[in-house]
């Protein structure tokens, strides 16, 4: 179906006001089906507009798919803020079966330096990481000279989360390697095959969480996400729990691999943010999630919530050793200076 003049502005300009997860997922989903018409208008605001919007319009750029997106996604695989990079990686990921043979060795090797950059974080390596084994297990083309020499320099990684992914990654199935059939479920769900009993599975993630890979769990908190948009009204609850759950799991590790999720979760919900949620984020919580605590704050007057987000707000300051002089507190300061004096503490 050709495309109206002007659509893709105006998808662009809902899907960049959205704050309705679902609505946005939509919005993403209608871009991509106009395809190439909305290619150029994407790649124009993904330059102009602020960290908070860019990975709305990378996974956009993931969904076309379209090879001349790679020049425009490859600079923000090295993105300082998580949530850009890891939507750069996808983006990328995208290209590696691209037609054009110039273009997929291209992508790959952006995701491989990605990947064997020690400076960049976790969360992005990891990512470029699932990429490439994706895209082998998909096309069986890379294991000879590419993803068997990666794994073997990435077994020596100063990274743990890294040594441990290719390690999970180099082994075989769950059940050949005489994993639990809990962990066989939890890999399954994972992959998008969600069992019928939702208490069941966060006993799982409870009982399994510790020792699951960071990759699995990371993808089950955006499967489960995904799976609260289509369940009637009073299942949400017991999958949102879920997510939770492997929040905390992903936390207790100190993993920030789904800090996006918790953030944007707080912005959406406020005070009915799940309490696991909460506490995930102010073990983990970055400078980013700075804004949707004080939004949350402002938005409230329970004092309980109120009394969670300034503990949220303080260990995230304390952890990353930030002063009354960097400039998202700065932001703050001139645009609601009684919320941070409150959380400020």
């Amino acid at each position: 179906m050709p495309s109206r003049p002007g659509q893709s502005k105006v998808l662009l300009d809902a899907l960049l006001e959205s704050h309705d997860p679902v609505g946005v997922e939509a919005t993403i989903a209608r871009l991509a089906i106009l395809g190439r018409p909305a290619l150029r208008p994407v790649i124009l605001r993904l330059g102009a507009v602020d960290d908070t919007h860019r990975p709305r319009l990378l996974r956009v750029l993931e969904r076309i798919g379209d090879p001349s997106a790679l020049a425009a996604i490859r600079p923000y695989l090295a993105h300082t803020v998580t949530d850009v990079a890891v939507a750069a990686a996808d983006a990328m990921g995208a290209l590696l079966d691209a037609r054009d043979g110039a273009v997929a060795s291209a992508a790959l090797d952006a995701l491989t330096g990605t990947l064997l950059d020690t400076g960049l974080g976790d969360a992005v390596r990891l990512r470029a990481l699932e990429a490439i084994t994706n895209a082998q297990d998909a096309t069986g083309q890379y294991e000879a000279d590419v993803v068997v020499p990666l794994r073997a320099r990435l077994q020596q990684d100063p990274s743990p989360a890294l040594r441990e992914a290719v390690q999970a990654a180099s082994g075989a199935a769950p059940t050949e390697r005489g994993a639990s059939s809990g962990e066989a479920v939890l890999e399954a769900a994972a992959s998008g095959d969600l069992p019928g009993d939702a208490e069941h599975l966060r006993q799982l993630v409870t009982s399994h969480g510790a020792e699951a890979p960071l990759t699995v769990l990371h993808r089950l908190v955006e499967r489960t996400r995904a799976h609260e948009a289509t369940v009637a009204p009073d299942e949400v609850d017991a999958w949102r729990v879920i997510r939770a759950t492997a929040h905390l799991a992903l936390a207790a590790r100190g993993s920030r691999l789904a800090v996006y999720d918790l953030r944007e979760t707080l912005e959406t919900l406020g005070e009915h943010t799940p309490v696991g949620m909460l506490s995930a984020l102010q073990q983990v919580g970055d400078v980013s999630a700075l804004d949707a605590v004080v939004e949350a704050w402002l938005a409230t007057d329970n004092a309980w919530f109120r009394g969670q987000l300034a503990t949220t707000f303080q260990a995230v300051v304390a952890r990353e050793k930030i002063t009354r002089r960097h400039a998202a507190i700065k932001k703050i300061a001139a645009r609601a200076p009684e919320a941070l004096a409150a959380l400020w503490g």
